[in-house]
C-alpha cells in the first residue's frame, strides 16, 4: 500500500486543480481511447504514439510496447524484458535505436535485450521501417528498425507542460511516469521519472510464473535556441532495475544503464542546405545475473543453496553527423557514423564484486550513407539509398597470434522503392539488401568458428487505401537471405557405452541459406458516428534451404479483430486475437534468444477496455486482459525451465498472463 499512495498521491493532488477548473469546449488534447493496433500510414512504415494507452496492459517497456504492431511477435522470458521479433527475425537483424542512438543489451545469455531499457513514456513517437528500406538508420537493417524519437519540446501557448499517468493492475502491477517541461525563446528543459513493478503473475490455469519486476528511469534533457535554426540539446538518461525469469536458473539482479548524448543542428543555412546534424552519446549497461538474489536453488545431495553469479558491462560510443539538401524536388540525406563497443565480464559467487572484469569482445563500425527521395510529379516518388560499414569484430581474450583474434567485415546495403499514387491509392514496391556482421552473441556461440556476414535481399510492396470511412493496407515481402546466421543446440554425451552416458546440450552458431515470404493485411472501417471495427493479419514463412527444414523460431498466422466506441467523453473497446497453431518447427535450431521447442496450439483471446474523459485534462481507462483466463503460450516462447522455482513447476513454454484487470489515470496540462 505504500508504494500505491507514493505513486497516486502526486497524480491526485495535480488533478484537484483539474476539477476546480472551468471545462471548455474544445478539442480534447488526451484523447480516451485505448488503441488495440497500428495503422500504417506511409510505406514500409508504421508510426504511433508511445504514450498512448495500449491493449493489452499499458506498456512497461519498448517490448510490450510493439505488441500492437502487426507481425511484430514477442518472445517471453517473465513479466518483463521480452525479445522483440518482426517477421520472425529479431536480436541484431531488427535495429532499436533510441533517440538516434543505438541500444544494445549486455547479457551473454540475452536476459536484457535492448527494449529491456526503453522506457515507453520518455519518448514522442515509435518508428518501425519494414524491411531494408532505409539506410539512416544504421547498418544491417536485415528485418528492419524500430526508432523511439525524442522531438523538440515546444512552448508557443505556455512556458510550460506536465504529463502523468499511474496504472494499477492484478498481481501487483504499478506504474507511474510524470514528466514536466518549461522552456520559451531561448532554451528549454524536460524532466521524466518513471517506475514500473510488478509481482509474479499467473497463468489460466492458477500456475504461479516466476516473473516479477520493478524498473525506475530518470531522463532530463536541457535544449539551448539561440536563434530560431539553431538547437545544442543535451540528455541524460538513468535506469535502475531487476527481473526473474521464468525460462531459466538464473535471474536478473541487475539492470544499471546510464546514457548521455549531445545533439547540434542548424537549420535553414542556405535554400538548397536545409540542416546539418551533428551527435555523440555513450552508454554503460552494468547487469548481473544470479541464482540466489530472487530465488533459492539447493544441492540436491548437500543441501546447500547454490549462489553463482555472472556479471557482464558493455561501453557503447556512438557518433553521427548529418547533413540535409532540398533542391526543389528533391531531398538528399548523407552522413558518416561510428560506433565503439566494449565488453568485460567477470562471474564467481556471491562475492563475485571483487573479482576484475576482463575483456571479452569488442567491435570498431565506421560507415557513411545517402538516401534521396525525388518527387517526379505530384502522383510518383522515388527513393533510393546506399550505405558502406567498415565493421571490425575482436576476441579480446585471444592471443594475438590466433587467426580469430579479429575479423574485417566490409558491409554495403542500398535500396530503390517506386511509389505511385492513383486516386485515394498509393502502391509501392521496392528492393533492398542489407547486409549484417555477425554479433557478439553470436560470435560467443562460435569462437573456434569464422562466421561469414548475412545478406539479405528483399522485394517489399504493397499499397495503401483511403476513402470515405474506409482505410486499407497491405504489405507483402519475399527474400533471400545468403549465410543466414542459425543457432542450434546439440547435445554432447560423455561416458557410458554406445554413446549413451552423462551429457550436456552445447550451443553452437553456423551460417546457412534461408528464404522467406509473408506480409499484413489491415483494415478498418468507420461504420456509424463514434463507431469503428478493424482487423489485421500477419504471417510469416521461412524455409532453412541449406537443412530443408523450416525456419525456426518463425511465428504463426496471427489474426486481430477489434471494435471500438469513441464519443470524445466516453469510449469502450474489444480486442480479439487470433493465432493459428504451429506445426512447421526445426527442434533444437534458432536465434540468439531461444530455439524451437516444438509445434505449438492455437488460441483465441479477448480483451475489452473502457475509458471516460472527465475533463479536458484528464481521462480514466481500464481493461480487463484475457478475459475468459485462458492457458497459452506464443510458439516463439523460449522453454519454460522453472515457472515456479519453490514449487518446481515446469511448463514447456512460458505461458502467458492469465485474467488481468488494470486501470489507468492520465492528466495532460
Amino acid at each position: 500500500m505504500k508504494t500505491t499512495r507514493f505513486l497516486l498521491l502526486p497524480l491526485a493532488a495535480a488533478l484537484s486543480q483539474v476539477w476546480a477548473a472551468p471545462v471548455a469546449e474544445e478539442t480534447a488534447e488526451l484523447s480516451p481511447v485505448t488503441v488495440t493496433g497500428t495503422q500504417q500510414q506511409k510505406a514500409n512504415t508504421v508510426k504511433f504514439n508511445p504514450k498512448a494507452t495500449l491493449q493489452p496492459l499499458p506498456a512497461g517497456d519498448g517490448a510490450d510496447l510493439l505488441q500492437s504492431v502487426p507481425n511484430m511477435s514477442i518472445i517471453r522470458k517473465g513479466g518483463s524484458s521480452g525479445d522483440p521479433l518482426f517477421r520472425g527475425l529479431g536480436g541484431s537483424r531488427l535495429a532499436i535505436n533510441a533517440d538516434d542512438q543505438f541500444v544494445y543489451g549486455g547479457c551473454s545469455n540475452r536476459m536484457d535485450p535492448p527494449t529491456s531499457y526503453i522506457h515507453p513514456s520518455t519518448f514522442d513517437e515509435v518508428v518501425v521501417t519494414k524491411g531494408p528500406q532505409t539506410v539512416t538508420q544504421g547498418m544491417g537493417l536485415i528485418s528492419g528498425s524500430v526508432h523511439f524519437v525524442r522531438k523538440d519540446p515546444t512552448f508557443h501557448e505556455q512556458p510550460y507542460s506536465f504529463n502523468g499517468s499511474t496504472t494499477l493492475g492484478s498481481s501487483g502491477r504499478r506504474d507511474a511516469s510524470f514528466e514536466a517541461g518549461a522552456g520559451g525563446k531561448y532554451g528549454y528543459a524536460r524532466l521524466n521519472v518513471s517506475h514500473n513493478e510488478s509481482g509474479d503473475y499467473k497463468d489460466g490455469a492458477g500456475n504461479r510464473v516466476h516473473s516479477n519486476f520493478k524498473r525506475d528511469s530518470q531522463m532530463v534533457q536541457l535544449g539551448v535556441t539561440p536563434t530560431e535554426n539553431t538547437t545544442i540539446a543535451g540528455t541524460y538518461e538513468r535506469s535502475r532495475g531487476k527481473a526473474a525469469y521464468a525460462d531459466r536458473m538464473m535471474d536478473g539482479s541487475k539492470f544499471d544503464r546510464d546514457a548521455w548524448n549531445i545533439r547540434i543542428s542548424q537549420r535553414n543555412i542556405t535554400p538548397w542546405l536545409s540542416e546539418i546534424e551533428a551527435r555523440y552519446g555513450s552508454s554503460e549497461i552494468d547487469h548481473v545475473m544470479d541464482t540466489y538474489s530472487l530465488r533459492t536453488i539447493r544441492d540436491s545431495s548437500t543441501g546447500m543453496q547454490i549462489k553463482k553469479a555472472n556479471n557482464p558491462k558493455r561501453r557503447t560510443d556512438t557518433g553521427n553527423l548529418k547533413a540535409t539538401f532540398d533542391w526543389d524536388n528533391v531531398n538528399l540525406q548523407t552522413g558518416i557514423d561510428y560506433m565503439r563497443d566494449r565488453h568485460t565480464e567477470r562471474n564467481g559467487n556471491e562475492n563475485y564484486a571483487s573479482s576484475p572484469f576482463k575483456p571479452t569482445q569488442s567491435f570498431d563500425q565506421l560507415g557513411g550513407f545517402a538516401e534521396a527521395a525525388w518527387q517526379r510529379t505530384d502522383k510518383q516518388k522515388l527513393i533510393a539509398g546506399l550505405r558502406h560499414d567498415q565493421v571490425t569484430g575482436t576476441y579480446e581474450d585471444k592471443a594475438d597470434s590466433d587467426p580469430l583474434k579479429k575479423t574485417k567485415y566490409p558491409l554495403t546495403s542500398g535500396f530503390f522503392r517506386f511509389e505511385q499514387t492513383t486516386g485515394n491509392t498509393k502502391y509501392y514496391a521496392g528492393l533492398g539488401i542489407a547486409q549484417r556482421a555477425p554479433d557478439y552473441w553470436e560470435r560467443k556461440k562460435s569462437e573456434n568458428l569464422r562466421l561469414r556476414k548475412e545478406t539479405n535481399r528483399q522485394l517489399d510492396a504493397g499499397l495503401i487505401w483511403n476513402s470515405g470511412n474506409w482505410h486499407v493496407s497491405a504489405s507483402v515481402f519475399a527474400g533471400k537471405i545468403r549465410d543466414y546466421i542459425l543457432i542450434e543446440q546439440h547435445m554432447m554425451h560423455h561416458g557410458g557405452h554406445g554413446g549413451h552416458g552423462h551429457g550436456h546440450v552445447m550451443t553452437m552458431a553456423r551460417n546457412i541459406n534461408a528464404t522467406r515470404f509473408g506480409g499484413e493485411l489491415e483494415a478498418k472501417w468507420q461504420f456509424a458516428p463514434s463507431w469503428s471495427i478493424a482487423s489485421n493479419l500477419a504471417y510469416t514463412y521461412g524455409k532453412n534451404r541449406t537443412d530443408g527444414k523450416p525456419l525456426a523460431q518463425t511465428p504463426p498466422l496471427e489474426w486481430n479483430n477489434t471494435l471500438a466506441f469513441d464519443n470524445g467523453k466516453f469510449s469502450a473497446g474489444a480486442l480479439w486475437k487470433l493465432v493459428a497453431k504451429q506445426n512447421r518447427y526445426a527442434k533444437g535450431q534458432g536465434n540468439i534468444v531461444g530455439q524451437d521447442i516444438g509445434a505449438s496450439a492455437g488460441f483465441g483471446v479477448l480483451s475489452v477496455n473502457a475509458g471516460w474523459k472527465f475533463n479536458k485534462y484528464a481521462t480514466l481507462q481500464g481493461g480487463v486482459d484475457n478475459v475468459f483466463n485462458k492457458t497459452y503460450a506464443e510458439f516463439v516462447s523460449r522453454s519454460g525451465g522453472f515457472v515456479d522455482p519453490a514449487a518446481g513447476i515446469k511448463t514447456t513454454r512460458v505461458n502467458e498472463p492469465g485474467r488481468t484487470a488494470w486501470l489507468r489515470l492520465q492528466a495532460k496540462f
